[in-house]
């Protein structure tokens, strides 16, 4: 996957300014490099505009992105949910480590 947004981003194709920012961060989470966004630049990237799978992705690549969210606890357990059914069992056990708060 890397390899193919990586063609999209320098070949000739023509993209508008939002696809084109929407791929440098699918990117950015294929890619560990300085230059790229911070994970929390890329979940509020993929809130914004209502991207819910990117931010599990991200979730997923970046558990601990889930402290800086700052969710309220009422949502926690929707979030857990979500965490538990699309993510890695190693991501589930990170955000619930980090969230002691809810135990």
């Amino acid at each position: 996957t890397k390899s193919a947004i990586m063609s999209f981003l320098w070949d000739d194709f023509v993209f508008t300014g939002d696809v084109k920012i929407l791929f440098l961060h699918l990117f950015a989470l294929c890619n560990n490099d300085a230059d790229n966004p911070s994970p929390n630049e890329i979940t509020d990237y993929f809130i914004h505009i209502k991207m819910w799978n990117g931010v599990t992705l991200n979730v997923d690549r970046n558990p601990d992105v889930i402290k800086t969210i700052g969710f309220d606890t009422k949502v926690m357990a929707d979030l857990l949910s979500t965490v538990g059914r699309l993510c890695s069992l190693k991501t589930m056990w990170e955000v619930i480590r980090n969230e002691q708060d809810l135990l």
